[in-house]
């Protein structure tokens, strides 16, 4: 059975650079999903759950928000408290929820299982 591939924008904008959105299957060490920064790309793996594949595209997206902050390498990355990156990412979801708001409503919309209805 083919997996439909999930219906959503596929740009990330964040006000200073655009991804590209692929959807391809990625079997190589069991990769979900991937930002490919020097490529502006974020390749995700569609053949996953719609749940799964929701939070992997909202983790992707978190890479790159991260990253635009100045939190993208784990071995340049300062010691930061809890004040300090809980003030980052919610100023990095909201500009980017506010800038990419139709891939953010297929993100966080609630999906009813058929069997539970």
């Amino acid at each position: 059975m083919k997996h439909e591939k999930p219906v959503h924008p596929l740009k990330v904008y964040t006000g200073v650079k655009t991804f590209e959105i692929s959807q391809k299957s990625l079997t190589k060490d069991n990769l979900y999903g991937c930002v490919e920064f020097s490529k502006s790309l974020l390749t995700i793996d569609p053949n996953q759950c719609i749940e799964d594949y929701k939070g992997t595209l909202f983790h992707e997206i978190c890479h790159i928000g991260f990253d635009l902050y100045g939190l993208g390498d784990d071995d340049e990355m300062p010691q930061i408290g809890n004040e300090y990156l809980t003030t980052v990412t919610s100023n990095m979801i909201q500009q980017l929820a506010g800038l990419n708001k139709e891939l953010f409503e297929f993100i966080f919309e609630q999906t009813v299982d058929k069997d539970t209805k």
